[in-house]
């Protein structure tokens, strides 16, 4: 919502812009997850049904890490439709550590590693989203 009151506000506000950010916004997601795993106890306690509590540790693990780079690579192969190919390396560029650090860590242990993981990675997963915003910028599609 605050990229699209952004576009609204700022510049145009197309149907680009909305379905791209809904993408970005299932990735985040993907990291939202992340920290369900601090309080799986807790949540199965209370009756809570986050991911970990409902599909398990591990398979949760594996939807969160799935829902980020099935996204991510989508927008790179977006990039690439589009002609966009020194993004698009870049951002498959800051996708290879994020799967790194998701099998280093949060894979192997995610109750353990989760923060861990979520410092390692996510500043991946932030800069991979500047890369696109600045393909995006610098296309005939959003502006």
């Amino acid at each position: 919502m605050p990229w699209w009151a952004g576009h609204a506000l700022f510049g145009e506000l197309n149907w680009t812009v909305v379905i791209l950010t809904l993408i970005y916004s299932m990735a985040g997601l993907g990291i939202a997850v992340v920290n369900d795993f601090k309080a799986v106890e807790g949540d199965r306690q209370l009756g809570l049904q986050s991911l970990p509590v409902m599909f398990g540790v591990q398979t949760a693990a594996w939807i969160c890490v799935l829902m980020i780079d099935i996204f991510q690579g989508g927008m790179a192969a977006y990039l690439i439709a589009i002609h966009k190919n020194l993004y698009a390396v870049l951002l498959i560029l800051l996708i290879i550590p994020q799967i790194t650090f998701q099998d280093m860590y949060f894979l192997r242990n995610p109750l353990e590693n989760d923060v861990k993981y979520q410092a390692s990675a996510q500043p991946f997963l932030v800069l991979g989203m500047l890369v696109t915003a600045l393909a995006l910028g610098h296309s005939a599609l959003v502006s």
